[in-house]
């Protein structure tokens, strides 16, 4: 029985160690959607503006609290001094207050009335909540779409090194038939010396491609929020899925979902808001008050402790709201500032309105762009393939010299990774084209 049990762990541990291995290593065989999600869920900027949300609902509640009556308790202790008193014949001294003074009651409070000076209050507090939210989805939309482009760059960069290397492995398989052909006397050193000094060219490219490429991986890390020395393995493929070019229809759903047109508006309505909060400022209010309690100081008994209430009701009506001079013009002065933060804003937003537009325009451009070149490197790398077969050919027959051969193998590399590139660019300006048009990629 002992023997099972034991198995029976071991087994157990087996599997969480399993289940703990592959949640130390979420990043292998990661897509460009699972790379996304992981920035959504551990950027610290997110994790910022999630608690910017948390602070802006808490004044919400802190402005809803004036809704709500007051009540405290009061206690209160004087010593007198010196006690005044009258002298009545055949009585004697009698003090019109005691030494020792109590006064211990509970009191309430509370506004009954206030023209909607509070609830303007609430208003602009819950317009700034609307505002942190377009914020915190402005942050996503960036995160996501910078996660994309690193991520893709990755993919393009990587694939960059391996036409790379196939250029490399093509000059070093190229040296080694010029040295055979050195030794039988139908080629010189001076070919070997011109074809390595083009390997060397290689090869710094392919350093310069590597060093690009561990940059690349450093900037996904920081999105992602894992360690530095933790490998990561971006898998995806560049297509080239079609994408509508209509200008007039990708602008107006940008204007409808672009966040940095509703943050403006938010912006906006927090203004107007906050000038309704000025035009309620000197609004009169009413309120009610009681309080019960003991205190002594009462005749005849002067020290004994009775019981004593108070029920008030007060109206409260500033002289600064009817007459400004008593206030200094201060509303005033006040509306002035809104109304030149509601211009502000409007024109914020006429502004960001225009960037939209002419982010679409030029994604669009981009994108067609970037299409035509891949149509035409894609046609220059079928003929500098065929032209290097020939060159090859030629080269055996003595009939072209290394030089043209070298050319011919450096023309098909070229275009290769000028294909690549173009592809590349499609991809990323699908994606800015997606951006500008404030589509969701997570």
């Amino acid at each position: 029985m002992k023997f099972y049990f034991n198995l029976l762990l071991s087994l157990i541990f087996i599997f969480i160690s399993g289940l703990t291995s592959a949640q130390i290593h979420p990043t292998d065989s990661l897509t460009v959607e699972e790379a996304i999600h992981m920035v959504l869920a551990n950027n610290p900027a997110i994790q910022q503006q999630i608690h910017l949300i948390t602070a802006s609902k808490a004044k919400v509640d802190e402005s809803k609290s004036s809704l709500y009556p007051n009540a405290g308790i009061s206690l209160n202790y004087a010593r007198l001094g010196p006690l005044a008193s009258i002298n009545f014949p055949g009585l004697g001294n009698f003090d019109m207050f005691p030494a020792n003074n109590f006064d211990e009651h509970v009191g309430v409070s509370a506004t009954i009335y206030d023209f909607d000076k509070r609830q303007k209050d609430i208003d602009f507090a819950n317009s700034q909540v609307a505002g942190y939210k377009d914020r915190l989805e402005l942050v996503k939309q960036d995160l996501a779409y910078r996660t994309a482009q690193t991520f893709y760059t990755i993919l393009f960069l990587k694939q960059s090194i391996k036409v790379q290397n196939e250029a490399i492995n093509t000059l070093i398989e190229h040296i080694a038939l010029i040295k055979k052909k050195v030794e039988a006397g139908t080629a010189t050193s001076f070919d070997v010396l011109t074809t390595k000094v083009h390997l060397s060219s290689a090869e710094e490219e392919k350093i310069n491609l590597e060093n690009s490429l561990a940059n690349s991986e450093i900037n996904l890390r920081q999105l992602l929020g894992i360690p530095s020395n933790e490998i990561i393995e971006p898998v995806g493929e560049f297509s080239e899925s079609p994408v509508q070019y209509n200008v007039d229809s990708l602008i107006n759903l940008a204007i409808q979902n672009r966040y940095e047109i509703k943050s403006a508006n938010d912006q906006i309505a927090s203004e107007k808001a906050h000038d309704n909060v000025v035009s309620a400022m000197y609004n009169p209010t009413i309120n009610i008050a009681a309080t019960y309690g003991l205190k002594n100081g009462y005749i005849p008994n002067l020290n004994a402790w009775r019981g004593n209430y108070m029920a008030a009701v007060n109206v409260d009506i500033p002289l600064s709201g009817v007459i400004p001079y008593f206030g200094g013009y201060r509303e005033e002065k006040m509306h002035q500032e809104s109304s030149a933060n509601i211009q502000a804003a409007d024109s914020y937003k006429s502004d960001v309105i225009l960037k939209v537009k002419t982010d679409v325009q030029k994604g669009i451009s981009d994108l067609r762009s970037s299409m035509d070149k891949f149509n035409t490197t894609d046609a220059a790398v079928q003929q500098a393939d065929t032209a290097l077969s020939q060159a090859k050919i030629r080269y055996e027959a003595g009939t072209v010299t290394n030089l043209d051969l070298l050319d011919a193998e450096t023309s098909l590399s070229q275009a290769k990774l000028m294909r690549l590139e173009a592809l590349y660019r499609y991809v990323i300006g699908r994606y800015e084209l997606l951006q500008a048009i404030g589509e969701k990629v997570w």
